[in-house]
């Protein structure tokens, strides 16, 4: 029995190598990950979302070959890399079927618009690169690699950090924001962006000639116990603070760089804000 379960996964194994990746025309539909455990999603001039990787099948259980994986919640894989695939009114939804998935690659087209939704603390970190279309991510416990996605982009972790990198000057707007971890950009020396830097218990450093102001809170109508109290800070800026929810110590800065372009908003609400030059 041993040595029929071997030859099994030997041919398993061969079948894995040898997978065709799976592509989907995309016209002009949205694009939606939900839930995939380890992706990466590469921009291109295409225009078909293409999967690529190591086949859903698990090498140690040869007894799955020529099944295809299916989920309690009525997911199917039909791509045959544990992905579900379907289109409904302007969109294609792609969605892990079942637990911890393979190691996936999509190649997504540079016209899309682009949506990546993953708050399981399983898998690991989400990385995109290369894109120029629109970019909308929630992350919530993995950290965010962004290697030259230069579109419009907001992307919002919770618990991980948020690294990018611009190999050319922004052209669109971009807001980054990490609540628990931190926020860390290289943009080319020349880049020409306002920024807007918010923190409420790190710290903010650039390498970058800035031009640059404190934020100002908006002005509070007075009462006797203000709610809301606008403080100096050591560093010659300003910081708020709200009473009404235990507080809430902000701070942060607004400012130009090289005269100004595309408004570049980066937030760290408890951890540091790097903005260095490439």
């Amino acid at each position: 029995m041993k040595t029929i379960y071997t030859l099994l996964l030997l041919c398993s194994c061969a079948a894995l190598s040898a997978q065709d990746p799976f592509k989907l025309a995309v016209g002009s539909k949205a694009i939606e990950f939900r839930e995939i455990d380890h992706l990466t999603v590469v921009g291109g001039s295409g225009s078909e979302l293409v999967v690529e990787g190591r086949s859903a099948r698990e090498q140690t259980d040869p007894r799955a070959d020529g099944l295809r994986k299916i989920s309690a919640s009525g997911l199917r894989d039909n791509t045959g890399f544990g992905l579900s695939v379907t289109e409904s009114e302007g969109r294609i939804l792609v969605q892990q079927v079942g637990g911890e998935g393979k190691a996936v690659t999509v190649r997504v087209p540079n016209s899309a618009s682009v949506r990546v939704e993953q708050s399981t603390y399983r898998g690991g970190d989400l990385e995109v690169r290369d894109f120029s279309g629109a970019l909308d991510v929630s992350m919530m416990y993995h950290e965010v690699e962004l290697s030259n996605v230069t579109g419009p982009q907001a992307v919002n972790a919770v618990y991980g950090d948020i690294t990018a990198v611009w190999n050319a000057p922004p052209t669109e707007e971009a807001r980054l924001h990490s609540t628990y971890s931190s926020v860390d950009v290289t943009l080319p020396a020349v880049a020409k962006v306002d920024v807007r830097l918010s923190t409420g218990y790190g710290e903010m450093f650039t390498d970058f000639d800035m031009q640059m102001k404190a934020n100002t809170a908006p002005e509070v109508k007075a009462e006797p116990r203000p709610r809301v109290r606008v403080y100096s800070s050591d560093d010659g800026g300003s910081y708020t603070y709200d009473y009404r929810g235990g507080g809430e110590r902000k701070s942060g800065l607004t400012g130009t760089i090289n005269g100004g372009g595309p408004l570049l908003a980066l937030t760290a609400t408890y951890k540091n804000i790097y903005l260095r030059k490439k």
